[in-house]
């Protein structure tokens, strides 16, 4: 049995994962982009685009583009074990890439650190997966995905 799991990750705060014994190893399996705070400041910006495209202004124009795309910036999302260096999970983009699919198990006894590099924020989702390896019985020799038998690793 599979109990879900999910966790918003907040700009300029850290999320930490700790070991949940009773509920297993922590399967991750997607991260989507939240919503940006200043969200309603891209809106007023691409309404400003549009009203300086309909005047010929091209210079505003420019102007307004290039303030869109900084606040449309990549937003990277980190993970650290332990004392180990930050790695980057994966990198999202408002408008193009919001949503990437995962498939990391975490069932550390150090701690696990999640973190953004932008102003946006991200959801992390997944579930737990039951403690224990199954017994021989429960192996029927095809890969299961859902198991750490041996019949899986070959």
């Amino acid at each position: 049995m599979s109990t879900f799991w999910g966790e918003e990750i907040l700009p300029e705060r850290s999320f930490m994962l700790f070991a949940d014994e009773p509920k297993g190893r922590l399967h991750i399996t997607r991260e989507t982009l939240g919503k940006c705070p200043n969200e309603h400041d891209r809106m007023m910006l691409e309404a400003a685009i549009e009203k300086a495209r309909n005047e010929n202004n091209l210079m505003l124009q420019a102007n307004m583009v290039k303030a869109r795309n900084e606040s449309l910036n990549r937003c990277n999302v980190l993970c650290r074990v332990g004392f180990g260096p930050s790695v980057i999970l994966c990198s999202l983009t408002a408008g193009k890439n919001e949503s990437c699919v995962l498939d990391l198990d975490f069932d550390e006894d150090m701690e696990v650190i999640f973190s953004v590099d932008s102003p946006h924020s991200v959801h992390l989702t997944g579930y737990y997966r039951n403690k224990g390896k199954p017994s021989e019985d429960d192996c029927s020799g095809k890969c299961c995905r859902s198991c750490c038998c041996c019949c899986c690793i070959q």
